[in-house]
């Protein structure tokens, strides 16, 4: 039995299914073009890489859209599918990074970390 995975914070898959005792965590990306790559986040590949879940990973590439009917309807794709997928290092590419503010108040702010030297 497959069942829709609770979609908050600290669920990184899209569905949970289970048969019997197994559980089985499944993560879902779709592009419109080739399927050589998708954008996951931190933490969809921190869960498929914890060795306490299984997760399977389903890649629906090549999705035609019709932007003429309403609403859109979908068409013509592939799917492929990676069993007990465990994303490897050489596999991923940094894409973004987060770039925390330092506290002004605190003195942290001069130059090289975004601040300027105070004038006048």
């Amino acid at each position: 039995m497959c069942a829709r995975g609770t979609l908050s914070v600290g669920k990184p898959y899209d569905l949970r299914c289970t048969r019997g005792t197994e559980e089985r965590h499944v993560e879902v990306k779709g592009t419109t073009g080739a399927p050589t790559s998708v954008e996951l986040t931190i933490n969809a590949v921190l869960h498929a890489r914890d060795k306490d879940n299984t997760v399977d990973l389903y890649v629906v590439s090549d999705i035609k859209v019709d932007t003429q009917t309403d609403p859109y309807t979908a068409s013509g794709n592939k799917v492929t599918l990676f069993t007990d997928w465990e994303p490897a290092e050489e596999d991923l590419r940094p894409r973004k990074y987060e770039y925390r503010i330092p506290d002004a108040t605190a003195g942290a702010l001069g130059p090289g970390r975004g601040g300027s030297e105070p004038t006048g």
